[in-house]
C-alpha cells in the first residue's frame, strides 16, 4: 500500500492550472486563485518568483504549480505565462522581456544588439544617461528648446562657420 501512496504523491507533485482572480498583492508574498484539472480549485498560493524580477499575472494566465510532498493542499506556484500576448517572432536564441498586454519589449536580439520597443512610443529614463557611442535620433529637445529649429538672437548673419562648440 505503501509503494502505492509514494508514486500516487510523486504524481501529484507537479500541475498545471489556470488563473481565476486577480492576484493578492497584500502579503509579502504574493498569492492567487488557481483552477487546477477536474475542477480542483486552490486559494491563496504563493507566488515565487525569480530573485530581482516582478511580475503580477492576470487573470487566465497559465500557472505550474509544485506541491510540496505531492501534498494537492501545500502548492506554491513556481512559473507564469500568458500565451494571449507572447511575441510569435523571436528567433532561435533570442530573448525578451515584454509585457503581454501592451506589446511593450525589451528585445535581446541574436545579432547581439537590443530593441527597447515601447507600445506608447515613449521610454523614460530617471537619472542621468551615458553613452559611449553615437546617439542617432529625429530631433532633440533640451528643456523645450529644439535642437533643429532654436533661434540665435542676438548673433549677426555671415559666410563663415563658428568653431567647435565650447566649454563653459
Amino acid at each position: 500500500m505503501t509503494v502505492i501512496r509514494t508514486a500516487r504523491r510523486v504524481m501529484m507533485a507537479l500541475g498545471i492550472g489556470r488563473q481565476t482572480a486577480d492576484t493578492n498583492e497584500a502579503p509579502n508574498t504574493p498569492t492567487v486563485q488557481v483552477a487546477l484539472a477536474a475542477g480542483e480549485i486552490r486559494a491563496d498560493v504563493p507566488i515565487i518568483q525569480e530573485y530581482g524580477l516582478a511580475s503580477r499575472p492576470v487573470p487566465g494566465s497559465d500557472l505550474v504549480m509544485a506541491f510540496i510532498g505531492g501534498d494537492r493542499t501545500r502548492g506554491v506556484v513556481i512559473a507564469t505565462g500568458d500565451q494571449r500576448g507572447r511575441p510569435k517572432n523571436l528567433q532561435p536564441g533570442e530573448v525578451c522581456l515584454y509585457h503581454p498586454a501592451t506589446g511593450s519589449r525589451i528585445w535581446l536580439k541574436a545579432d547581439g544588439s537590443i530593441a527597447i520597443a515601447p507600445a506608447n512610443g515613449k521610454t523614460a529614463v530617471a537619472g542621468d544617461l551615458t553613452a559611449s557611442g553615437t546617439i542617432t535620433g529625429n530631433e532633440v529637445v533640451a528643456q523645450g528648446i529644439k535642437l533643429s529649429s532654436h533661434p540665435h538672437d542676438g548673433v549677426e548673419a555671415g559666410n563663415s562657420r563658428s568653431g567647435p562648440p565650447q566649454s563653459s
